[in-house]
């Protein structure tokens, strides 16, 4: 439940960033610092449940639909991470390119998690 809410958290912070972007720089910032920050704790949280706790994440999905999600996963944070980078490097085409594939992608991943291993 745990990893639900840190996920939601940072979903709710980049759509935060997102609707700062043009207002107001600095909370725009803030707020993709904070789902970048909540979106790495949650995922090293899972990922220490997973694989050295040994928590099961059952779903009723077949291995082809689940492994799509876990790769698909993989991918938006390599995409959170080059927003990250470039966000800071003030190379702001890059970073709007990256952010229109982000946000659905990271959207879709968050409700795909959800069905997925919550039911």
């Amino acid at each position: 439940m745990a990893l639900v809410w840190g996920m939601g958290i940072s979903l709710v912070l980049f759509y935060g960033a997102y609707f700062q972007r043009i207002r107001n720089n600095r909370l725009h910032r803030l707020f993709a610092i904070g789902g970048v920050v909540f979106n790495l704790l949650s995922s090293v949280y899972l990922l220490y449940m997973v694989r050295v706790v040994g928590v099961e994440m059952p779903a009723r999905f077949p291995v082809v639909v689940v492994t799509t999600h876990r790769i698909f996963a993989t991918l938006m944070a390599l995409t959170m991470l080059a927003m990250l980078v470039t966000g800071l490097r003030r190379q702001r085409a890059a970073h709007i390119a990256l952010h229109r594939l982000f946000l659905p992608g990271y959207t879709l991943t968050y409700i795909s998690g959800l069905v997925i291993f919550h039911g």
